[in-house]
C-alpha cells in the first residue's frame, strides 16, 4: 500500500509541477474593453451522478456570488441528460455568436474523468472564437484537494465506535488511482476511515476483509456523491448486515455539502487568475 501510494503521488506531483510551470498569473478580467463582454459557464454531466441536483444548485448560487459582474449559464457534456440544458460545444458557438469575449467554464466534475477530458477538448477546440477562455480544474485536482476532502469527511461525518467508509461510484480503469490517494487520505489522518467503491477498487469484498482483519463490528456508511447515494441505502446496507455488521448510513452525499462547493469555487478563481502558456512560450522557458 505505500509503495503504491508514493508512487501515485510522485505522478499526481509531477503533474501538479507540469502545470504550474504550463501556467502564468494573469487575471483573465482585467483585459476587458468597454465593449467585451464575459460569461461564466458551469458544466455537468446530468443530474443522477457526481453532486447530484443538490449540488449542481449550490454551486450554481455560489458562482453566481462570485462572478455578479458577468453573465450566467450552464450547459451539459451529456446531450439530452438535463431538460432545456445545451450541450457545451453548442452553447460555445451560441456564446460566440452573441458576441462573447471572456468565457470561464468551470465543471463540476469530481475526477478527471471522460466527462473532464471530453470537456478540456471542447474548450481547447473553442478557445479561438474567444479572446479569453480558461477552464477550472475538477473537484480532486491535486494532493490539497485530496486533503480537504478527507479532512471534511471525518469532521462532519465521523459516527464514534464505527468505522467509517466514504463510499465512492468508482469505474475498475484509470480513476481507482484517484480513490487510492483518496483512501491514504483518508487513513492518513483517521484510524477509523477507510474507503470503498461501487464499480472500482477497493470493492466491498475487499471492504469485507478489512472488517475481518480489524474485527470490526459497526460500520457506518457515508456516500461521496450523489450517484451512490441509493445504492448504499439498498444493496450494500443488505449485504454488510448480512455479512454480520450493525450498518448505519448518512442520507446525504459529501459532495452536496458547502465546504465542496468552496473547493469548486478555488479551482474556478485560480483559472481566473492564471492563464495557460502557449506551445512557443513553453518552448521559451525550456530552453
Amino acid at each position: 500500500m505505500n509503495r503504491l501510494f508514493v508512487l501515485i503521488l510522485a505522478m499526481l506531483c509531477a503533474s501538479v509541477s507540469l502545470w504550474a510551470q504550463e501556467t502564468m498569473e494573469q487575471d483573465m478580467f482585467e483585459s476587458m474593453k468597454d465593449d467585451d463582454k464575459a460569461v461564466v459557464v458551469a458544466v455537468h454531466k446530468d443530474t443522477n451522478s457526481g453532486m447530484g441536483q443538490a449540488g449542481i444548485d449550490r454551486l450554481t448560487l455560489r458562482l453566481r456570488e462570485c462572478y455578479p459582474k458577468y453573465d450566467y449559464c450552464e450547459a451539459c457534456t451529456t446531450p439530452g441528460a438535463m431538460e432545456e440544458t445545451p450541450n457545451l460545444d453548442a452553447l460555445f458557438t451560441q456564446l460566440y455568436k452573441d458576441g462573447y469575449t471572456h468565457v470561464l467554464v468551470q465543471s463540476s466534475c469530481i475526477t478527471n474523468d471522460i466527462d473532464m477530458q471530453y470537456l478540456r477538448h471542447l474548450v481547447e477546440t473553442a478557445q479561438g472564437k474567444f479572446k479569453q477562455m480558461r477552464l477550472g480544474e475538477p473537484l480532486l485536482s491535486d494532493w490539497a484537494d485530496y486533503q480537504e476532502v478527507a479532512n471534511l469527511a471525518i469532521s462532519t461525518n465521523s459516527m464514534p465506535k464505527e468505522v467509517n467508509v466514504l463510499v465512492c461510484q468508482g469505474t475498475g480503469t484509470e480513476m481507482d488511482a484517484t480513490y487510492t490517494l483518496l483512501d491514504y487520505a483518508l487513513r492518513d489522518k483517521a484510524q477509523d476511515w477507510m474507503l470503498a467503491t461501487i464499480d472500482g477498487i477497493p470493492t466491498m469484498d475487499h471492504l469485507i476483509q478489512q472488517l475481518k482483519k480489524q474485527k470490526i463490528k459497526k460500520v457506518h456508511l457515508v456516500p461521496f456523491d450523489a450517484e451512490v447515494n441509493g445504492k448504499i441505502h439498498g444493496e450494500w446496507v443488505k449485504k454488510l448486515q448480512q455479512a454480520g455488521y450493525k450498518v448505519t448510513a448518512e442520507p446525504h452525499s459529501l459532495c452536496e455539502q458547502e465546504e465542496i462547493i468552496r473547493l469548486f469555487e478555488q479551482h474556478a478563481r485560480h483559472a481566473e487568475q492564471f492563464r495557460r502558456l502557449t506551445a512557443n512560450e513553453q518552448k521559451i522557458i525550456i530552453r
